[in-house]
């Protein structure tokens, strides 16, 4: 396999709608154990998370099409990667990862 067959590859497409998925999830559990316990509403944090996620598998499809196409030479480059898919996905991750701790760290506690 080569870079550009790596590169070009869409098996990560699915992945990230299935992190965007988990995250929604989280998002409306997080929201009906909040309302019970009476806490502030820190679920709605999981829509930024989400939203970043998203905007990462937007690049990443654009990215490979541009792989694919050739052009335009700037989507190739690895700056335009880190900015649009590397950073996005990671503070998405992130945010969401947090927030699901702050809702559920009680339960990690208990074990």
């Amino acid at each position: 396999m080569t870079e550009g067959q790596i590169l070009t590859s869409h098996l990560a497409t699915p992945l990230f709608a299935g992190m965007i998925y988990v995250g929604y999830l989280l998002r409306m559990l997080s929201q009906r154990m909040g309302a019970v316990t009476k806490m502030p509403h820190y679920y709605r944090w999981f829509d930024l998370g989400n939203a970043l996620i998203a905007l990462a598998t937007l690049s990443y499809v654009f990215i490979n099409s541009a792989a694919l196409a050739g052009k335009p030479p700037y989507c190739l480059t690895p700056q335009f990667s880190l900015l649009t898919l590397h950073l996005p996905i990671a503070l998405g991750v992130m945010v969401n990862g947090i927030t699901t701790f702050k809702y559920w760290g009680w339960l990690a506690k208990q074990l």
